[in-house]
């Protein structure tokens, strides 16, 4: 799949993230000058977590003083040397440039993939809760490791679980979002259905473009727009939206809506030839 996964979450958590005044960065300059590091900024103003944002903040971040959380993502490789190395450059430079405290600052690492046991011992990593790693090593304490297929499927969790590489993980995400959370804004719910299926589509052929934050939200406001044309007048009257009748779709209704957005896709009818080409990957 050619998929922009740090511009992709850092716009899912900026659709779900403002209503509770929490300001997603996607590009952050780390030292004051270009080029931007692929990382993702959350901030908050204020002392602490209020309830509405630790309800949407993942484990490991909801109880954290830190009011400057950075996030590294690794979705298609798995946790290695180098993505540690620069996590902790990161967190190094930002509080440099920021002049902040070590306190103030907490830096993540994302990983969509579970790591070998093996690695996570060499590294020092230990299980403080289910997903959640910490290690006392000097160059590693400062960066806390969450996998994502491993955090429970709980509300807070969602948003970041729905990129776990295990598809049971990430339908358990979407189950434990509420229709009221992903329906409050027209463009979070647009993403919400765009990003589902394109996630449902992975692996099953070459894309021919790019899956962008754009590209995605505009597949997701199709759909939505096609399932509204096909909803009865009683599902209207009803007051059903787009993910309660995406739910009651039938088959013939949910294939005819496949073909539609392998189409959009560029994913050429029954080609299975990049069916999980992650699979070679030791970690899943």
């Amino acid at each position: 799949m050619r998929f922009q996964s740090h511009q992709v979450l850092g716009r899912l958590l900026q659709l779900s993230l403002a209503p509770v005044e929490i300001a997603v960065h996607v590009e952050v300059d780390l030292l004051g000058e270009s080029p931007k590091a692929d990382v993702l900024l959350l901030r908050r103003e204020g002392e602490a977590w209020n309830a509405a944002q630790r309800a949407r903040l993942p484990d490991g971040v909801r109880d954290s003083p830190a009011g400057h959380v950075l996030l590294e993502f690794k979705y298609t490789e798995s946790i290695n040397e180098s993505a540690l190395a620069q996590a902790v450059a990161y967190d190094y430079f930002y509080r440099q440039a920021q002049r902040l405290g070590e306190e103030q600052v907490l830096t993540v690492a994302l990983s969509a993939r579970t790591p070998q046991k093996s690695r996570l011992a060499e590294w020092g990593y230990r299980e403080r809760q289910d997903g959640v790693y910490r290690s006392p090593l000097p160059l590693l304490r400062r960066i806390w490791l969450l996998v994502l297929n491993d955090l429970p499927p709980s509300p807070n969790n969602a948003f970041v679980k729905l990129f776990s590489s295990r598809g049971p993980e990430r339908a358990a995400a979407y189950a434990a979002l509420d229709s009221p959370t992903i329906t409050e804004s027209v463009p979070l719910h647009a993403y919400m259905m765009g990003l589902q299926q394109t996630l449902e589509l992975k692996g099953e052929g070459d894309m021919a473009e790019l899956l962008t934050p754009d590209r995605i939200m505009e597949i997701g406001e199709e759909i939505r727009q096609r399932i509204l044309e096909t909803a009865t007048p009683e599902e209207k009257l009803a007051g059903l939206g787009p993910q309660e009748r995406l739910e009651g779709l039938t088959d013939s209704e949910r294939k005819l809506l496949f073909r539609l957005l392998r189409e959009e896709l560029g994913i050429p009818p029954g080609d299975s030839s990049g069916i999980d080409r992650e699979a070679a990957d030791p970690t899943d």
